[in-house]
């Protein structure tokens, strides 16, 4: 509910409220876009101009209690923007560079290069799902798909997942 009255105070002019909601989502948001992106810089710059188009448009947002999956279809919105600028983007080995657990394990690493693998709708479900704990009916409404769609994606995603990540698969020169 915090995080309720802080939009209701942004949305009023509060800037210091919508600080607080910056500093709230800032790192959700960005391994969300990384696990999309898979670069570190653009998942940073992804953030930025999530947050102005959010901060620009917040008198758009009719239901405060909806602000978590608004914010999240902006920021699916600017990883799609940021693919059609960068349509030749390839898989960048981004993990040990950009250090995206702190604790980097072995196992960490090729569940990260096996997510980059998958297809772009398959790795955004998933990366909504698991990283940041969303709901169906959430993924749904951010992605604007049915919810059987998420479900099968979902399903999908991870089987797809499943193979990448036998032994030998990830390590393979080749990917």
């Amino acid at each position: 509910m915090e995080i309720d009255m802080l939009v209701e105070s942004a949305k009023n002019g509060d800037k210091k409220a919508f600080d607080k909601i910056v500093q709230r989502y800032h790192n959700e948001l960005y391994y969300t876009a990384l696990g999309i992106v898979k670069s570190g810089w653009d998942a940073l710059d992804i953030c930025q101009e999530t947050f102005l188009k959010a901060f620009s448009s917040l008198d758009t947002l009719k239901d405060v209690s909806k602000f978590r999956a608004w914010i999240n279809r902006i920021l699916i919105n600017k990883c799609n923007d940021n693919f059609r600028r960068n349509k030749r983007v390839t898989v960048v080995d981004f993990i040990e560079n950009e250090g995206f657990f702190e604790d980097s394990k072995e196992e960490n690493i090729d569940l990260l290069k096996a997510l980059s693998l998958l297809k772009e709708e398959s790795r955004v479900i998933l990366t909504l799902r698991y990283f940041q704990d969303l709901s169906i009916k959430e993924i749904a409404s951010i992605v604007e798909v049915p919810e059987g769609t998420v479900k099968s994606r979902l399903s999908n995603g991870l089987k797809e997942l499943r193979k990448l990540m036998k032994v030998g698969r990830i390590g393979d020169e080749n990917i």
